[in-house]
């Protein structure tokens, strides 16, 4: 790996990353806008139905909700198994609340990273119902996240109360590339097939110094674990946490190699050293095949073809790829597989978001250039051979169709 020259890409701060300066453009600041302008209001009581109009102006469906009753979150005194947290999600937003507690909001900027966003205290009528939050970015701005804005999410071994005995350490943020038996500690979990190997819905206890997971059967409903009433749906769905794990470690690789290549061309043009140009397309290609490898899902982890319980119906799924486009013959990066692995067409939906739209030219015409010549060359380039020739074509096709500039 090269070292930057200077200043780190990871100083978010600084030049010419500017985090905490300048015109933000991540949807929940967009919402604010609009709110101090006047053009709408957010009028409604704390709690269950503020939380319904924000999914509804932000555009987050209720069908992607996903309980964590795991004490790892800034409100770990309000989380527990009976009191679970709440996040709701789309490509951009994630929302996170729970009964008796307050709203908190990571909202995507396409360059700047993750903003967050916490509600006033309860009992407060007069502060801004919303502000931008600094202590989030503690932990979200960890070793996890490699020190920069970004989305984060773990799976640990939770007690009685939701505290957190010991996290899975085999991979610090979550994503398609962990194994499946190593998710969801301390989360809820709905629809899974009862042979699928998994941590939710289970309390770890001590037996001889070692700890032991103790599971509860969620097939009746997460009633026999709290009062989902409270809540705006009843469900923790296993494909929307399958999403959910692939958006946030997607959204990170994205957001860490934009920050990178951004640093190295404010580095080369601010100063006259002859190896700046070299090192610049040394990250450039570094980059490149980090993006690369996580869109077209190189390290996934086989799903086993034992995923949902077929005899349920889920909402989430149609919600999620209704918002897919689509090409001539039906078929979008939205499809899901669920046997041998999340999606039908392994070439990551967030393809098409805007931080990867605001990547600068260079990089975002390098990772195009590199996909085609996967997905092109007859030869299987090395790490993809898993990429049969009809999948491939089929992924060409829709990204010529449905993907500006490609």
């Amino acid at each position: 790996m090269c070292l930057l020259p200077a200043q780190s890409f990871n100083e978010y701060g600084q030049s010419p990353h500017n985090y905490w300066g300048s015109e933000l453009g991540d949807p929940m600041s967009e919402l604010l806008k609009r709110v101090s302008k006047g053009k709408i209001t957010l009028d409604e009581k704390p709690g269950i139905a503020l939380v319904r109009r924000l999914l509804e102006e932000l555009q987050i469906s209720e069908s992607s909700q996903i309980l964590v009753f795991s004490r790892t979150s800034l409100q770990r005194g309000v989380v527990s198994p009976t009191n679970p947290r709440a996040i709701y999600f789309n490509d951009e937003v994630y929302l996170g609340w729970m009964p008796n507690g307050r709203i908190e909001i990571a909202s995507s900027d396409p360059k700047k990273g993750f903003i967050f966003f916490f509600q006033r205290e309860l009992s407060d009528q007069k502060a801004p119902l919303f502000s931008r939050d600094r202590v989030c970015i503690e932990c979200h701005a960890g070793s996890a996240t490699n020190f920069l804005p970004g989305p984060l999410a773990r799976s640990v071994f939770p007690d009685s109360r939701g505290r957190s005995l010991k996290s899975v350490d085999s991979f610090e943020l979550i994503g398609h590339e962990v194994p499946v038996h190593e998710r969801w500690g301390g989360w809820y979990v709905t629809r899974a097939h009862r042979g699928l190997n998994h941590m939710g819905n289970a309390i770890a206890i001590k037996e001889n110094g070692r700890l032991k997971l103790k599971r509860k059967d969620p097939s009746k409903g997460l009633n026999v674990f709290f009062n989902t009433s409270n809540y705006p749906v009843s469900t923790s769905d296993i494909e929307a946490l399958l999403v959910f794990d692939h958006q946030v470690r997607m959204q990170f690789v994205l957001l860490e190699s934009a920050y990178k290549v951004r640093q190295a061309i404010f580095d080369s043009h601010k100063s006259s050293n002859e190896k700046n140009p070299i090192i610049l397309n040394e990250v450039l290609q570094e980059v490149t095949e980090t993006i690369v490898s996580e869109l077209l899902f190189k390290k996934e982890f086989p799903l086993d073809g034992k995923v949902v319980d077929a005899s349920q119906s889920g909402k989430f799924i149609t919600e999620f790829k209704v918002k897919g486009k689509i090409d001539s013959k039906g078929r979008s990066l939205r499809d899901l597989d669920l046997q041998d692995r999340l999606f039908k067409y392994r070439c990551s939906y967030m393809i098409y978001s805007k931080s990867f739209s605001a990547f600068p030219e260079s990089l975002k015409n390098s990772v195009l250039n590199r996909i085609k010549k996967v997905l092109i060359l007859e030869s299987p380039q090395l790490g993809y051979e898993y990429l049969e020739a009809e999948e491939k074509k089929a992924i060409f096709e829709i990204l010529s169709e449905t993907l500006a500039g490609f």
